[in-house]
């Protein structure tokens, strides 16, 4: 038995991937999001960027069609595959911002962009972009914060899926001996300063993280 925290609330489905014969599971959301009024206008027919699920829901909330099609830009296979079931046209789909501003670079480097991010963004595709000269507009659609909660319970994997996520966890808490498993390497860069005991999920999705967790118990029980 592995006991196991998610800093993210999982789905009914999610949860079947962790089935209770050989996990506890414990999931909260760590962050709270609070969705802005989107500006979808551009004069001048900039191409659109989408690093997270939350940007386009603050974009395209529940009822609201788009009046256009977009030009879009992604991070994350899940990210583009919801813009598209909505009609939009996806150019370029990576993995990893890193992946993506390099994209940009070295295919559309004299095209505008709009990054629609949330006010705790990180800073790599504003930096890659800007140090290359490709024209960026940021709006922020979505507000992060962070939902303080304090776990009495040690655990075996805390599972973590953005830097924030990361920041909020552990303002309150500590990872007391536990592998934390990250849904990708700019998650990773932020636990790894607090512990060398993590793993980095090889899909960076959900499914992948939980995927890394059951393969975490089968090197346990090959121990």
């Amino acid at each position: 038995m592995m006991d196991v925290l998610s800093t993210k609330q999982l789905t009914d489905e999610q949860q079947a991937l962790l089935p209770e014969t050989e996990f506890y599971l414990e999931h909260y959301d760590a962050l709270k999001i609070t969705y802005l009024e989107a500006d979808l206008h551009s004069d001048d027919e900039a191409l659109c960027i989408f690093t997270s699920s939350h940007a386009i829901e603050a974009c395209f909330p529940k009822g609201r069609l788009p009046d256009r099609m977009l030009n879009c830009f992604c991070v994350g296979r899940k990210t583009a595959a919801r813009l598209e079931e909505m009609g939009h046209r996806i150019l370029a789909v990576e993995d990893h911002a890193e992946a993506l501003a390099g994209r940009i670079i070295s295919k559309y480097p004299s095209r505008s962009f709009l990054y629609f991010c949330g006010s705790r963004r990180l800073d790599t595709l504003p930096d890659l972009l800007g140090e290359a000269g490709v024209r960026l507009e940021e709006r922020v659609v979505y507000r992060t914060g962070f939902n303080d909660r304090l776990i009495d319970r040690k655990f075996d994997a805390i599972l973590f899926y953005s830097p924030s996520g990361v920041e909020s966890f552990l303002g309150s808490n500590s990872l007391g001996g536990a592998v934390a498993i990250c849904i990708g390497p700019t998650t990773a860069r932020a636990i790894k300063k607090h512990t060398d005991k993590y793993l980095i999920a090889e899909t960076p999705s959900v499914e992948g993280v939980l995927l890394a967790v059951q393969q975490l118990l089968e090197s346990k029980h090959e121990g």
